[in-house]
């Protein structure tokens, strides 16, 4: 006892003096000051989020170099549609020089080499409702998404021009992964006006698959992890991002 009680005091003391995590929080527009700023400020022109975590290690060096790297978007709007968590995170991380950096490149910022990534993505069912509600093609209109356990059902209303029909378009399939790489349908049905034409689809089907290819995200992952219930579908690696102790940059979008 009289051994553990000066080792208690010393963890103790070492932990209550210990300095902060530093910690800055952006609001609106701002101008970057340092590499990890930087940073923040190109992950939010590309996402434009609600909120953006950013946390390192240490600051990227000149060279674009950075040990440890985590990021969650809440409320990232990519083309029109709303993604409710983006979340990063990677180890020994080589992108190319902070000068280079720029969002209205081809390619805003390289990632050279990255030792080690993970990844998980969120997405709610009225969001992409949302999203659909505005959509009124030359065809199409009234376009529906409803997600149930293991199942993504879509209805819609497709017009034929000749002879002027509008015919009710049902879609029920579930989503399974491949390689860890690829998103593909599975037991895909379809129902014209109530009736079953699952088999007048299968050719159509086959010719866009897979739906989702992340061959050429930046960052190397693989999905193992995917999960639909009545509210939002769930994408990630079989381990999730997490964060950790360090420099945490936080954006909040408004003035």
């Amino acid at each position: 006892m009289r051994k553990i009680l000066p080792a208690l005091l010393c963890i103790l003391l070492l932990s209550t003096s210990s300095p902060a995590a530093p910690k800055k929080e952006f609001r609106g527009s701002f101008t970057p000051g340092t590499n990890g700023e930087k940073l923040l400020s190109l992950l939010v022109s590309l996402t434009n989020p609600e909120v953006l975590e950013l946390r390192m290690d240490e600051e990227p060096d000149d060279q674009g170099n950075v040990r440890n790297i985590h990021f969650l978007v809440k409320g990232a709007t990519v083309g029109g549609f709303r993604v409710e968590k983006l979340a990063l995170e990677a180890s020994f991380v080589e992108l190319n020089p902070p000068s280079k950096w720029d969002p209205k490149a081809k390619d805003p910022i390289v990632v050279k080499n990255v030792l080690r990534s993970n990844l998980e993505a969120v997405i709610l069912e009225k969001d992409i409702n949302s999203a659909l509600s505005g959509y009124a093609g030359n065809d199409w209109n009234r376009i529906s998404v409803d997600l149930k356990p293991g199942i993504i059902g879509a209805r819609g209303y497709y017009h034929v021009k000749n002879p002027g029909l509008t015919l009710l378009a049902e879609v029920k399939t579930g989503l399974e992964i491949r390689n860890g790489k690829e998103l593909w349908l599975k037991n895909v049905e379809l129902k014209i006006n109530h009736d079953e034409q699952t088999d007048a689809v299968r050719q159509a089907i086959r010719d866009i698959q897979p739906v989702v290819d992340i061959r050429d995200f930046p960052f190397p992952v693989t999905l193992a992890v995917l999960s639909v219930d009545d509210q939002k579908l769930r994408l990630s690696t079989r381990t999730p991002p997490k964060p950790f102790e360090g420099i945490l940059l936080r954006y909040v979008r408004g003035s």
